[in-house]
């Protein structure tokens, strides 16, 4: 593998067809000034690396063959996902996955509570944030966003063999970091002007368990990242 990687490339069907898409293509050949021959390093977004030689270097549609092939590249230690109420402001929750990429995510579910001010989100505009802070990280896992769902018809999904948390400050909530961790990790982050009581009985009930991301008071998008810090970082 090359000693410096100055950029990733994203190619989902790279089995199918071996060419970048226009934009990576012009960022390619046009900005990185790549030549027929030169290496480039792609992912599929599924664990997939590989190393490629350029073939055609077209700036519409850069053509490439592989010459390394590398399955589970760095392959995170368990599968975490993030269920979290859309901001306000768009521009907090978009911070929000670009950074949540870059530490390690699986699955980002939006969820909309009674507190939950926007009503729909711009889901194709984050999961073009997704691929760019995949591919600035250097990760070969584009994690899967869904669309805003209702969080009654969250709550009714199917969480068996995940590990559920949900971030709330109670009497009973433990801190997130003395938790033993599985291998699949959900957390549920709130919203702005925080869970009725209702909720929090409800996710109860399905199973969710208290704890507590410390002391301080934080910002909904805040903390999703601390929450996903923390279950990167512990073993």
């Amino acid at each position: 593998m090359a000693s410096k990687i100055d950029f990733l490339f994203y190619c989902p069907d790279i089995n199918q067809k071996k060419e970048l898409d226009a934009n990576d293509s012009q960022h390619c050949v046009k900005v990185l000034r790549k030549k027929k021959g030169d290496t480039i390093q792609v992912t599929d977004g599924k664990g997939g690396w590989y190393n490629c030689s350029i073939t055609d270097p077209n700036p519409k549609a850069c053509g490439f063959s592989v010459l390394e092939e590398i399955q589970n590249y760095n392959e995170p230690k368990r599968k975490i996902s993030v269920a979290i109420c859309p901001t306000k402001n768009a521009d907090r929750i978009e911070y929000f996955v670009e950074k949540a990429v870059e530490i390690g995510v699986d699955e980002i579910f939006f969820v909309k509570t009674t507190h939950t001010y926007p009503k729909k989100i711009n889901l194709e505009r984050l999961k073009k944030i997704a691929v760019s802070g995949m591919k600035q990280s250097l990760k070969a896992y584009l994690p899967k966003l869904g669309d805003l769902i209702d969080f009654k018809a969250f709550m009714k999904q199917d969480f068996a063999g995940k590990q559920i948390f949900i971030a709330h400050y109670d009497d009973v909530a433990e801190p997130l970091f003395t938790q033993r961790l599985s291998s699949e990790v959900l957390i549920f982050i709130g919203p702005e002007g925080d869970y009725t009581k209702e909720e929090i009985l409800l996710a109860n009930e399905v199973g969710f368990k208290t704890v507590t991301l410390g002391s301080n008071r934080l910002r909904t998008e805040t903390a999703g990242i601390v929450a996903l810090s923390l279950l990167n970082l512990k073993d």
